[in-house]
Parts: structure tokens; C-alpha cells; sequence
């Protein structure tokens, strides 16, 4: 790089949003490294029919590149290969100007097959993070292979990422990948020195997360139904929205909970890690969605960490990289009466709650600090374009 500043483009399917915390993070890590980033959102939100308009429009006023780019894609759904097609159009522009000298994508699905087609177009290198969810609700295997073979670089969130990489057909031997851990807020303090000491009244239960299948919620409402009925002062709180919130008010409902459990909607990022803050316990029962969704290594299990909050968990995909058995409480999936066990546990032993909640932060700072992640990438990237530019010459 002869002493000049890396400048990475990031290309997302759209503005983070407030479940995609870590993408913000990440950026602000690779930023204080030196280097200069700008964020690309092929599209702004919204339906598919949306986005197949908006495509459509984009490939009428270029449409001679359409069949090359379908041809780089290997795309065998057309929608889904015109939408990368015309996201590609879309930003070829904007991202020229900006005279990037690496493109990274984050998630390996329609964002890195825009960048794949953006880097082709700009000759330069372009690598992607896989998490989880984009890679294990692929619905063309093929094609996901095809996509991850031609990044020059493919960074993994979790060892459990990479072998289930592995496991769905990706020669992993072959394609160059490194571990770098999804960034999270950075925020640590001293459990014993900085955490308030608990409140009067209900014991509170925190979960930050969308309400999806794979977060759990539902488990963790049965557990408190079952702490409650058997004379558990509590108040457990929950921030986040999706598609499971009129179920779970249902269940609110039905278990007479209604003082109890709180559902707070999506809230700004600094509220909810307020209300974590106070917090006794950090409750995230994560399991398979019905589709086989999963999480890599929930972001909310390092926010918790990071507070010295103690945790309930899993140990599904990649979290048992960071809850260890001696870091926090590991419970089976789908197993309520577990999680009330756990959370129990955890509120009877306070002594024992803060020494996990050591372990747990110390393996935060040691392997998931953002600024080692940043460094890796940085790493990476700029050995990419050294490479390039030394071919070149």
C-alpha cells in the first residue's frame, strides 16, 4: 500500500438495521485502523416486487452486460440473478467514484453476488463474511458454491460457520477463509467494580433480539411462567420485534404474565444495552428455526458479556466459542424447564454468577475485541491488494 490509506467498500443489501448492530461496529473498527470505508446498500428495504421493478428499470437503460454477469453469477433463478444484476447497475457508479481499492460483502448471498460483479467491472479484489442464516437458508446450493469460490478472501464469523460450510458441499480446503469474529459494541466493564448492584424488587431478566424462531423467545417466556408459578419474584424484559410478537403476547397472555413480561418493540441500540446493564441475567434460549435458520454467535451473548451480564443459553452452532462451560449456563434447546433451572441457578449464587461472568468477559477481550477483527481484516485486505498491485507491475 506504500503508506497510503486502504479504502474498502462495503456492499450490504441494505442500511443496517437495528438487529445488524455489528455491521456499524465492524465499519467504526476498520475506520479507526486508518483506513477509509463507505457503505454501499444495493437497496433501500422494502417487498421483492419493489425490488424486481426497481431492477427491471436499472437493466432497460444497460441491458448488454445482463447476460455476462448472469454468466459470472451462475444464477439459475432469473429474479434472483437479475436482482444482483441490477443492484450491480445500480451502484456501479457511486462505488467507482469512491475509487475503492477492496470490495467486501456482508452475508454471501445477494450482497456478494453484487460485489462479485462490481469487483469484475473495477478489477479489484473482493471478499465477503459469511454469519449463518444467508448461507444455511441457500436455497441453490450450486450457486453458493460458485459465489464463494470466486471471492479472492471469504471471512467466517465461527469454526461452527466454516464446518457448516463445509458440511452443505463448500471445498473450504480451497477457498481461502479466515475466522473473524461479527463486531459488537465494544463496551466492557468491571463486573465486580462497575455493574450496579441489583435493585430492589423483581429480579430482571433481559433479552435483546429480533423474534424470529431461532432466538427462542417463546422457551424463555415458558421458563418465567414456570419461575413465577413456583414463587419467583420477576420482571423480564424483552427488546426487539418480528414476525413471533403476537404469538408471543399470546403467551403473555395465556400465563396471566401480563406484569411480568415486557415487550418493548425495537428500541435504539443504546436503550436496550441500558436496560441490559441493570440486568441479572442475560436469557437467549437459541435454537434451529423450522427452515434450519440458526444463529452464528449471537451479538446480544457479547453485549451481555461485555457488561458482565451472566448468560443463559444454548450451546447450538458457533456460541460454545464463546460460553464455555465454566463462562455462563448452557441449557438443550426447546427445554424451558432447563432454562428456569438455569436462571435459578444463576440468581441463588451470586458469588457464582460473577465468576462466570469473568471467564465470560475475559474470553470477549481475548478473541472477540473489535479491534483484533478489524486488524484481521485489514490484514487480509491489504495483502489482497499488495498482490494485486504486485502482479500488475
Amino acid at each position: 500500500m506504500n503508506g497510503r490509506r486502504l479504502r474498502v467498500a462495503y456492499v450490504l443489501a441494505h442500511p443496517p438495521g437495528p438487529s445488524e448492530t455489528f455491521v456499524p461496529a465492524e465499519v467504526r473498527a476498520v475506520r479507526a485502523t486508518g483506513a477509509t470505508v463507505e457503505v454501499f446498500p444495493v437497496g433501500p428495504g422494502g417487498g421483492r416486487v419493489a425490488d424486481l421493478r426497481r431492477a427491471a428499470g436499472r437493466l432497460l437503460r444497460r441491458p448488454g452486460g445482463l447476460p455476462a454477469d448472469l454468466r459470472v453469477l451462475g444464477a439459475r433463478s432469473l429474479p434472483r440473478g437479475v436482482l444482483a444484476c441490477a443492484g450491480a447497475a445500480g451502484l456501479a457508479g457511486p462505488v467507482a467514484r469512491f475509487r475503492p481499492d477492496v470490495l467486501h460483502a456482508h452475508f454471501v448471498n445477494l450482497p456478494t453476488a453484487v460485489a462479485l460483479l462490481l469487483a469484475r467491472r473495477l478489477d479489484r479484489p473482493v471478499t465477503a463474511t459469511a454469519h449463518a442464516a444467508d448461507f444455511l437458508r441457500e436455497p441453490n446450493p450450486a450457486a453458493l458454491r460458485r459465489r464463494l469460490s470466486r471471492l479472492d478472501h471469504l471471512f467466517v464469523v465461527s469454526a461452527a460457520s466454516v464446518a457448516q460450510l463445509a458440511a452443505g458441499g463448500v471445498p473450504m480446503a480451497t477457498v481461502p477463509h479466515r475466522i473473524v469474529r461479527a463486531a459488537h459494541d465494544g463496551r466492557t466493564v468491571d463486573p465486580d467494580r462497575e455493574r450496579p448492584p441489583p435493585a430492589p424488587g423483581p429480579a430482571r431478566l433481559v433479552t435483546v433480539a429480533r423474534l424470529v424462531a431461532k432466538k427462542g423467545v417463546p422457551t424463555a417466556v415458558d421458563a418465567v411462567a414456570r419461575l413465577v408459578a413456583a414463587g419467583h419474584d420477576l420482571r423480564y424484559d424483552v427488546y426487539g420485534d418480528g414476525p413471533l410478537r403476537a404469538e408471543v403476547r399470546r403467551q403473555v397472555r395465556r400465563y396471566g404474565l401480563a406484569g411480568t413480561v415486557h415487550l418493548h418493540g425495537a428500541v435504539p441500540h443504546e436503550v436496550a444495552m441500558a436496560a441490559l446493564l441493570d440486568a441479572e441475567v442475560a436469557v437467549l434460549p437459541c435454537r434451529a428455526g423450522p427452515d434450519g435458520d440458526l444463529d452464528g454467535i449471537p451479538v446480544f451473548l457479547m453485549e451481555a458479556a461485555g457488561r458482565g451480564v451472566p448468560v443463559v443459553t444454548t450451546a447450538l452452532s458457533g456460541i460454545p466459542e464463546l460460553v464455555g462451560p465454566d463462562a455462563g449456563w448452557r441449557v438443550p434447546p426447546d427445554d424451558p424447564a432447563a432454562v428456569a433451572d438455569a436462571v435459578r441457578d444463576v440468581l441463588a449464587d451470586p458469588t457464582e454468577a460473577r465468576r462466570r461472568s469473568r471467564v465470560l468477559q475475559a474470553r470477549l477481550r481475548a478473541e472477540f475485541a473489535p479491534a483484533t477483527q478489524a486488524d484481521r481484516l485489514v490484514d487480509t485486505w491489504t495483502r489482497l491488494v499488495d498482490r494485486r498491485v504486485g502482479g500488475a507491475g
